[in-house]
């Protein structure tokens, strides 16, 4: 009787080949039609090794990369190094701007990948880990980047959990992992987790969404730009790899709304911590006392949509300040006696609404 041939393993490349593997140490993860780009990228973007299925005694796993998810890992790699010649071993980062960069796959639904949950939504996994090593200023990013569409995938707009997941819930995460420094090769790091978000639904095509309107310093629905979403830490995928350096400036640099993601953060979960000082501090204080929303999700959306968009001095939360003017009127000072009382025009030019509104509505 003859014996069957063993079929050789194989595994498929990302953008189109098939790749021959006798050996299945060292395998290119990432190989063009054309054989244009070969990279091995740090830490894998496949792991374990995506192997042709039908093989016995191979597990195949954890699946072929999308269209959308191919474009963003081909765009990283060209960007990085536009002439070629990236790094061809699992053990050498890549770099941008004197920076390490380590780039993973993070496998959906596995107990051992990262994961983001806010209320009762579900597990957020995005799709890569992008570490980004700083050995000059001492600083370690988690970063995590997320390729979606945006126009069906998030049904909630501003609230959709994975939005939230991305702007607000890294803050939460350092607030549970608190201040102790990280100790790193007998150095002092400083350590901190950062996502961005990669539209692949075209900014004409979300902007026409009216679940992803702001609010501008008149109330009205203004016209989103890039900078906008950006702000949101979200990024539109283009067909060249230009947008990658957004991507990588996000991960490493705060955007103005962080800072009051931060404090919601803190006056949630660590409420011992907070200590307003700005307009915008004292609103959070006022929306949490007013008790509109119900979930969490709902107070980051609608804070996305007041702190978004500046006004023209470039100020954020116009429509905030103007709001709340509006109900200091509803708490202006009768007079002494019954003598007098605040002008209209003085609560109108007040420079502090929203702190004067919660010393008034909620005195202590």
């Amino acid at each position: 009787m003859a014996k069957t041939r063993k079929t050789p393993a194989s595994q498929n490349g990302l953008f189109g080949s098939d790749i021959a593997c006798p050996d299945l140490n060292n395998l290119p993860l990432i190989l063009e039609a054309r054989g244009a780009y070969e990279v091995f990228a740090p830490g894998s973007v496949y792991q374990p090794v995506l192997l042709t299925p039908g093989q016995a005694g191979i597990d195949v796993g954890p699946g072929k990369l999308d269209h959308h998810e191919e474009q963003f890992v081909r765009d990283l790699i060209r960007w990085l190094y536009p002439t070629g010649n990236p790094p061809r071993s699992e053990k050498t980062p890549l770099l941008w701007n004197g920076r390490e960069v380590w780039f993973k796959r993070n496998i959906e639904k596995d107990p051992r990948s990262f994961r983001l949950r806010l209320d009762d939504s579900d597990w957020f996994y995005p799709d890569f880990i992008v570490w980004i090593v700083d050995r000059e200023t001492r600083t370690q990013t988690f970063g995590f980047v997320d390729p979606k569409g945006l126009a069906v995938g998030t049904q909630e707009g501003w609230e959709n959990y994975k939005v939230v997941a991305t702007i607000y819930m890294p803050h939460v995460v350092a607030l549970q992992l608190g201040d102790a420094p990280v100790r790193y090769e007998g150095e002092t790091w400083r350590f901190r987790i950062r996502g961005a978000l990669v539209s692949t639904t075209p900014l004409e095509l979300l902007t026409a969404h009216a679940k992803f309107n702001l609010r501008d310093d008149r109330n009205y629905k203004p016209t989103l730009t890039e900078a906008d979403f950006q702000r949101a830490r979200i990024v539109f995928q283009q067909d060249h790899p230009g947008y990658i350096e957004t991507v990588l400036n996000l991960l490493v640099a705060d955007t103005p709304f962080d800072a009051i993601a931060a404090a919601a953060a803190r006056l949630h979960h660590a409420p011992d911590r907070f200590q307003p000082d700005n307009e915008a501090d004292y609103d959070l204080l006022l929306r949490r006392a007013e008790g509109r929303w119900t979930t969490e999700a709902e107070f980051v959306g609608e804070l996305l949509r007041d702190y978004l968009k500046p006004d023209a001095a470039g100020h954020f939360g116009g429509s905030v300040r103007s709001r709340r003017r509006a109900e200091l009127l509803d708490y202006a000072h009768k007079g002494l006696l019954g003598l007098g009382a605040e002008k209209a025009s003085a609560i109108a030019d007040h420079p502090a609404p929203c702190a004067e509104l919660w010393r008034r509505k909620y005195p202590r």
